[in-house]
């Protein structure tokens, strides 16, 4: 049994999405609360800036990875289709609903304004959690098996 790559640009590009996705998330945005100095409104700005970017970065990543995998359609399930339509509806989510509104709240937190607590940013946790845990199930796809 011999174990087979079905797209190795395929592969790449859901490595350094999953990489650039857990970098961001879960490792530079707690991190940035505990720099000595920075003040909330500041680490909200950086977070609403660095969320903006990794999100139109991740429509790259998937528009590229779609078209890659239409190409050699013929070494993808319908699984591999799902984890992909999964993630781009976790980023529309993300991009049109979560995103937006927490902008806002941020803006409003910025200029002093008082905001009700709200289970949103908890959502986006959830998302990215999602996206994660789809990302590693993409990249563990990406190998076959052939008993040729």
């Amino acid at each position: 049994m011999k174990i087979y790559l079905k797209n190795p640009l395929v592969l790449i590009l859901f490595c350094l999405m999953t990489g650039m996705l857990m970098t961001i998330s879960f490792l530079e945005t707690p991190l940035k609360f505990q720099v000595p100095g920075i003040t909330l409104p500041t680490a909200l700005g950086l977070g609403k800036l660095m969320f903006g970017l990794s999100s139109k970065i991740q429509w790259g990543f998937l528009i590229a990875i779609l078209i890659l995998m239409l190409i050699s359609w013929k070494h993808y399930t319908k699984i591999d289709f799902i984890i992909l339509t999964v993630l781009f509806s976790l980023l529309v989510l993300e991009q049109f609903w979560l995103l937006p509104v927490l902008d806002t709240r941020v803006d409003l937190l910025s200029i002093g304004k008082v905001v009700s607590p709200t289970p949103l940013h908890d959502y986006f946790i959830y998302a990215e959690i999602a996206k994660t845990l789809m990302l590693t199930t993409a990249i563990i796809l990406q190998f076959k098996k052939n008993t040729d």
